[in-house]
């Protein structure tokens, strides 16, 4: 009778493990204008995606961020002009199920193409204004008037804002300035902690950093290339600069970092369009291991809470796309996973 239990626990241990869920839930933004309506909601799970819904229609929403106790949901509506530019705060409603909008507020800036929740205030970065804004955030998760942070013209590029990176410590944000090849670091809307210069014209957008916060890596759009930062006091100190784009594209899209710290990728666009794999060494210098060819005009992307998967928003293509991602190589296995869907350009983990 012993024997017959320990059968019976065990049969159930392995029922129970083989059935678990793995499903998880993601946002995708897009842009509204061919047949996009806004945000949208999918499941994926091992077996692909559910039939994504509207749970928010508004314009253009390029760039979405959600609150740490996942209560609030912030969308930038990515106007060409100030009038059309504007930030979007939504609440969750766990019981409905449901978003519901807060309030919306300009950013005073046109075209903002990214969000970031810091400190209590939502930052948005301003491309085509050529500056960010930061919002107060209340307690019920509105947003202030937005205090605007615009650049002094001088000789050269004009200023194009991309993106907005809390540092390893979290007590700073670092800004990546595409237009005058810069980045910036600030621990408050109007306080400036350091600025580091790159090589004109390398275009920085986006950023990831090291697992132990001693290395930056910041994607180089226009250059092609991802810098490798060590993080000092007084700013970033380069100490590799390795080529992403090696065909010429001029347009790097987005950076991450594997959970275990071992592979970055990068999405290349604009030629041969891809996902570049370096594998991390010590010091955080990079090793470029592998290159998966993807649909067109791959945006932002994201890897799955395991790290089994990459999911990348493939604008052109129409479509999210599904890689199966080797934990040992780090190299990309495309999947038949995909989800058709008008124009997404971010994936965001509910």
């Amino acid at each position: 009778m012993k024997h017959i239990l320990f059968t019976l626990g065990i049969i159930l241990m392995v029922g129970c493990s083989a059935t678990e869920d793995n499903t998880t839930t993601l946002l995708i933004g897009t842009y509204t204008d061919h047949e996009s309506r806004g945000i949208y909601r999918t499941t994926f799970s091992d077996e692909g995606f559910s039939t994504p819904k509207l749970v928010v229609e508004v314009d253009n929403p390029s760039f979405l961020t959600l609150s740490d106790d996942g209560r609030y949901l912030y969308a930038v509506s990515e106007g060409g002009t100030d009038s059309t530019s504007a930030l979007n705060a939504y609440r969750y409603d766990a019981t409905t199920d449901s978003f519901t909008l807060i309030n919306r507020q300009p950013t005073h800036g046109a075209s903002p193409c990214y969000v970031r929740l810091f400190d209590g205030y939502a930052y948005t970065a301003n491309y085509t204004g050529g500056s960010y804004s930061a919002f107060p955030i209340g307690e019920d998760g509105a947003l202030g008037e937005a205090t605007e942070c615009e650049f002094e013209p001088r000789e050269g590029s004009p200023s194009h804002v991309h993106g907005l990176f809390e540092a390893p410590d979290h007590k700073s944000l670092y800004v990546t300035d595409l237009g005058r090849s810069e980045i910036f670091q600030i621990t408050s809307p109007s306080q400036e902690r350091s600025r580091t210069q790159l090589e004109a014209g390398s275009g920085p957008r986006h950023m990831a950093f090291g697992r132990d916060g001693r290395q930056a890596y910041a994607l180089n759009e226009l250059k092609g290339t991802v810098c490798v930062f060590d993080i000092g006091e007084d700013g970033l100190k380069l100490k590799q600069e390795i080529a992403s784009d090696s065909v010429g594209g001029g347009g790097c899209a987005d950076i991450h970092l594997s959970g275990d710290g071992r592979f970055l990728y990068a999405s290349n666009r604009l030629k041969e369009d891809g996902i570049s794999v370096f594998s991390v060494g010590e010091g955080g210098y990079l090793t470029k291991v592998g290159y998966t060819l993807t649909g067109v005009h791959p945006r932002n992307f994201t890897l799955s809470e395991d790290g089994r998967y990459v999911l990348v928003a493939v604008r052109d293509s129409d479509r999210v796309e599904v890689y199966s991602r080797d934990a040992k190589t780090g190299l990309l296995t495309p999947t038949n996973k995909s989800l058709t869907l008008s124009r997404p350009v971010c994936l965001v983990w509910m």
